[in-house]
């Protein structure tokens, strides 16, 4: 089985941005964020299946991946060749992200 490339959207990058900033400002073992976002995506490269589907944003295929601890969902799509991270996004939030479907 061969590794699917991830890549993010701008939104996606914006959140991640967001909530590094948060991080770094926030906690004392700042190394955390970074490795567990990296180790997500990792997983979701060699099993995009992983996350559960999230049908309540209205987004055809969309699945999302519980990152415990940064307490954050990663909304992500897939097909055979790449997986697209469409949201970092606050567990506790009460509301969904707003997500976008371009490439």
């Amino acid at each position: 089985m061969r590794p699917r490339r991830v890549r993010s959207t701008a939104t996606a990058q914006r959140h991640i941005t967001r909530e590094k900033t948060w991080w770094l400002e926030n906690r004392l073992h700042t190394e955390v964020f970074a490795t567990e976002l990296e180790d997500a995506l990792r997983v979701l490269s060699l099993l995009p299946a992983a996350g559960t589907p999230y049908t309540a944003a209205g987004v055809p295929s969309l699945r999302r991946l519980y990152l415990p601890k940064l307490t954050c969902h990663l909304y992500y799509t897939f097909d055979e060749r790449e997986v697209i991270v469409r949201a970092v996004w606050g567990a506790r939030q009460q509301r969904d992200p707003n997500l976008k479907l371009s490439r």
